[in-house]
């Protein structure tokens, strides 16, 4: 039923799209696609730092010492049952593509995050050799572990670039992840690394553009668009020598397509 309503929505809409364009336009190549999807995402993340004593008598800072770690790995698929539609059409010798659903398309998805991060601190300025030590900052890691879930993508395609999106249904809050409070690290700076683009949204796919030109589409055959990303950034952080955080993002995934229709 969501598959029927799924396609008679895109036909309807391509109906508007396509026949205003230009009423009198002959369309050619015209299909309905079924799209599989699989594909997995990984985060590596890493901080260090250290800050020195300053203390003059009973007054100053006391010495301070940061270390974290952590990684975050999602997979998805698509089902047989339901994977992502799509329709596209020739029409003045340009491709129409169009990609829709009532409810939004889904692949089943497991979400993994592990990590630690913790702050020791030295003795306050001005402490007897008796004083207790103070206690660590530790971030909370009762949370992390495996969940399963959904990712919700969404596709696009123009000018010979296919764009995948998608987000993730879960994220589990309690356990410790790239930003810290206590890390002093904005997210919104700037990267250090050549490439100035993060791409750091731990349950969302990077928008990776990928070459398909539109010789695949009017062929109307089986045809797989292949994405396989690395990235690598450092961003500083308000500890002294400006300590970065460092991250490794991986992303892969195919999109494969089979015509269904042909008009």
């Amino acid at each position: 039923m969501r598959r029927q309503l799924s396609v008679f929505l895109i036909a309807a809409l391509s109906l508007l799209t396509f026949g205003a364009a230009s009423a009198g336009a002959t369309v050619l190549h015209h299909f309905y696609w079924d799209i599989a999807l699989q594909g997995k995402q990984t985060i590596k993340w890493s901080f260090a730092a250290e800050k020195p004593e300053e203390c003059t008598s009973y007054y100053g800072s006391a010495s301070a010492k940061a270390e974290g770690f952590g990684s975050d790995s999602m997979t998805f698929a698509t089902t047989k049952k339901m994977p992502i539609y799509a329709e596209t059409s020739l029409m003045g010798g340009k491709l129409r593509f169009s990609s829709f659903a009532t409810d939004g398309f889904r692949a089943a998805a497991t979400f993994t995050k592990h990590g630690n991060f913790s702050v020791t601190y030295g003795m306050p300025c001005g402490s007897r050799d008796d004083d207790p030590a103070p206690l660590p900052a530790i971030s909370d890691d009762s949370g992390c572990g495996t969940e399963k879930g959904e990712l919700h993508p969404s596709l696009d395609w123009a000018k010979g670039e296919l764009v995948l999106q998608g987000h993730l249904n879960i994220y589990p809050e309690i356990c410790p992840g790239p930003f810290e409070s206590l890390m002093g690290v904005d997210a919104e700076e700037p990267c250090t690394s050549k490439n100035p683009k993060s791409y750091l949204d731990e349950t969302a796919l990077p928008e990776i553009p990928i070459d398909v030109p539109t010789s695949e589409f009017t062929r109307g055959k089986v045809f797989t668009a292949t994405a396989n990303h690395k990235f690598r950034c450092e961003f500083p952080s308000t500890w002294p020598g400006k300590a970065p955080l460092k991250l490794e993002l991986s992303t892969k995934y195919e999109l494969t397509f089979h015509p269904k229709t042909h008009f």
